[in-house]
């Protein structure tokens, strides 16, 4: 009996991690030379209404695959402060106004932002007297914004199963900035150096 739920945990596991390996939708901006782009910010990612702090969370794995492809980014705490010195605050930064300045005073070609839009944790039901786990859910949205223009140049979501939701963002993060990192290079045809 124990080696059959150890079986389908592991079959579970395998077939969820299998079955969410690919973006779930993508938007490139076409013409746009992507080279340019050395140097980004990421935003706080805006928390699901179901799970504090997944907007933070979901922003440091952000800033750990960037830097894993290649780019630079800005430390968040610098973001912050610059944010308060100037009286922004992340809505105002994503008004098309004060974009540009707020690429002026960070010194960044572009920055990310997004959205948590489901979370459902893993969780342990009863079936028949015994624990059956169910896997852990969780959503995505992005963006990459030009700081000079304010236009969307890079728009993504996707969603993740996995058997804890630390899991599921560590994967479903890891793939949206593969995806992004490919997309990029193939907008611009000249491959970034780094690798996930």
């Amino acid at each position: 009996m124990i080696k059959t739920k150890i079986l389908a945990a592991l079959l579970l596991g395998i077939s969820v991690f299998v079955s969410s390996c690919a973006v779930d939708s993508v938007v490139v901006k076409p013409g746009y030379d992507f080279q340019r782009i050395r140097r980004v910010a990421v935003l706080e990612f805006r928390d699901s209404a179901y799970y504090p702090n997944s907007g933070s969370m979901v922003s440091q794995l952000f800033v750990k695959y960037l830097l894993k492809a290649g780019y630079d980014v800005v430390e968040r705490e610098e973001l912050q402060s610059i944010l308060r010195e100037h009286q922004l605050s992340v809505e105002g930064v994503l008004n098309r106004s004060q974009v540009k300045e707020f690429g002026k005073l960070s010194g960044v070609d572009a920055f990310i932002a997004g959205t948590i839009p489901m979370v459902i944790p893993d969780r342990e039901l009863y079936e028949n007297g015994n624990i059956r786990y169910i896997a852990a859910q969780v959503g995505v949205t992005c963006r990459m914004i030009d700081v000079e223009t304010g236009e969307v140049l890079w728009a993504g979501s996707d969603t993740y199963d996995a058997m804890n939701t630390q899991t599921a963002f560590e994967y479903l993060v890891s793939s949206i900035v593969r995806q992004f990192v490919k997309d990029l290079n193939t907008a611009s045809q000249k491959p970034r150096t780094g690798g996930l």
